[in-house]
């Protein structure tokens, strides 16, 4: 037997050739199910007949890393996972290659050059961040083009942010200056008691969702305004959050016992913002409960430059004026239990419509002027007195 393997080497070395052998690629990567941190090896074989083949495996095995990413998975449910990046040493693979020919083995281990992804899985969980916690989402159909691009502009500012254990989180921070040198355009807006033009309507789609994902994950709600009117994008109603800078804005604490981190998506017509942590509470709410209730308004038309003559669109639709209370109770792991009233004040508001500006009055053609001459015009006088206006 010895001879057997001693006469492989010998060809191996002679010819570079020898009888099959197959290299392994072992592969180890993380993710994270039901709150809890897994890991899990693979392989995957390669037969190679010589060095030239071994050379060629560093394209089949190179690799590049995919950052953590949280998806749904309808039997598993939240799932975080990721892919770890991979380079294989080429000098080493020959080297093993050889190994293995001339002791007359039927495989080796491809030596590989681990790249991590940015951010791994492995790092998420080790800050606390394995699984959702809170969960808003709003519709926006309906709206205008330029809303459509508030919210998404809004909604990328926002993905992605980290509130650290013990911070309170400010929507206008995480957002920043809503202008147009951030991307905004103009869109309507709610100034007062009017709906105006103004650089970042639809911002509060995205304030509105956020306030949801922290009041379902139970976080203690610091600032909250609702808006002045019922909007229909909004319901449920009396879960709203409006904000309008720098005097208005949208806060919440993380209590939690690690970091949150907040994800922002649109899918369709839809806004989604996901709060990612460590559930150590659970919460239910009742309502809304309405009372006051007052007719709406008239209806109301605003004048748009971009819309053609005699052109008109609804924007804003009739509601009532009336108080909403939406009740929270939160249970904590510990036993503590705590009931919150949150209570929204709407005005009444009457159907909102943008219409095209008025085309210009024709002008109305003057008489005819006829000149008889100075010697005449005691009978130009006297036909003007007998015209018939």
């Amino acid at each position: 037997m010895r001879n057997h393997w001693w006469i492989a080497g010998f060809i191996w070395f002679v010819t570079g050739a020898v009888a099959q052998i197959n290299a392994v690629w072992v592969i180890h990567d993380y993710e994270i199910v039901g709150g809890e941190l897994h890991e899990y090896v693979g392989t995957k074989t390669f037969p190679v007949n010589s060095i030239d083949e071994v050379r060629a495996l560093a394209d089949v095995v190179r690799r590049e890393a995919r950052p953590a990413r949280w998806v749904y998975d309808p039997k598993r449910g939240w799932v975080a996972l990721q892919r770890r990046g991979y380079r294989m040493d080429v000098v080493v693979a020959v080297i093993a290659y050889r190994d293995a020919a001339f002791l007359g083995k039927t495989q080796f281990v491809i030596p590989v050059e681990v790249v991590e992804p940015e951010p791994s899985v492995t790092e998420w969980y080790a800050r606390g961040v394995r699984a959702l916690v809170g969960e808003g989402v709003t519709n926006f159909w309906g709206s205008s083009p330029a809303r459509v691009h508030n919210i998404r502009t809004g909604a990328e500012l926002l993905n992605g942010t980290w509130i650290p254990r013990g911070a309170e989180f400010s929507f206008n921070a995480a957002v920043g200056p809503i202008d147009e040198d951030h991307g905004f355009v103009e869109s309507l807006v709610i100034v007062g008691d009017a709906t105006e033009k103004g650089v970042g309507g639809g911002i509060c789609q995205v304030s509105t969702t956020t306030f949801r994902a922290a009041f379902l994950a139970g976080l203690p709600i610091t600032e909250r305004h609702p808006h002045s009117y019922q909007l229909r994008y909004y319901r449920p109603l009396g879960l709203d959050a409006t904000i309008y800078q720098p005097w208005r804005d949208l806060k919440f604490m993380n209590d939690t016992s690690g970091d949150l981190l907040l994800l922002a998506q649109v899918r369709g017509s839809k806004l989604y913002v996901r709060l990612f942590g460590t559930p150590d509470r659970e919460v239910s709410w009742d309502g809304p409960f309405v009372r006051d209730r007052k007719p709406p308004l008239e209806p109301r038309e605003i004048v748009d430059d971009s819309l053609a003559p005699g052109e008109r669109k609804q924007v804003d639709w009739a509601a009532e004026g009336l108080t909403a209370t939406v009740t929270r109770t939160v249970r904590y792991a510990d036993g503590r239990v705590v009931e919150e009233v949150f209570e929204s004040a709407y005005r009444p508001w009457g159907d909102v419509y943008l219409v095209g500006p008025q085309l210009p009055e024709p002008a109305v053609p003057l008489p005819p002027v006829i000149d008889v001459g100075a010697d005449r015009s005691g009978a130009v006088r006297a036909a003007t007195e007998n015209e018939t206006p």
